[in-house]
């Protein structure tokens, strides 16, 4: 079973230069989350490039801890309206979540504090 999506809608931004990189206009939020923690894991335990399988186990894993994660960071108003779009200080608070998860994954020491510092 798949991971669903975090709720919510995070409004991306199209930089000029990269209007005609379709990958860019693709990549979205939750990708990022999970390109993250997987090169995260992949410093601790890499895997082979080949490996599909073990890449599939692990990225569903990935999806499954960002859910998880999403749930414990949102805000309650954003988990029941699936529509609402994300303020940037939301946004801010999920990419810190992700960063210091990734931190954690790596073994760095990471203040667990909501404040910019």
């Amino acid at each position: 079973m798949r991971a669903s999506r975090p709720s919510g809608r995070i409004r991306s931004r199209t930089f000029p230069e990269a209007a005609n990189n379709v990958s860019s206009q693709t990549h979205s939020y939750f990708d990022w989350q999970v390109s993250t923690l997987m090169l995260a894991y992949d410093a601790v335990e890499p895997l082979g490039r080949h490996d599909e399988s073990a890449l599939a186990r692990r990225q569903q894993q990935v999806e499954e801890e960002l859910h998880q994660m999403v749930h414990e960071v949102l805000p309650e108003d954003y988990r029941r309206d699936p529509q609402r779009e994300f303020p940037p200080e939301v946004v801010v608070m999920l990419t810190r979540a992700t960063i210091r998860r990734a931190a954690e994954i790596v073994g760095l020491d990471c203040p667990d504090s909501q404040s910019g510092g």
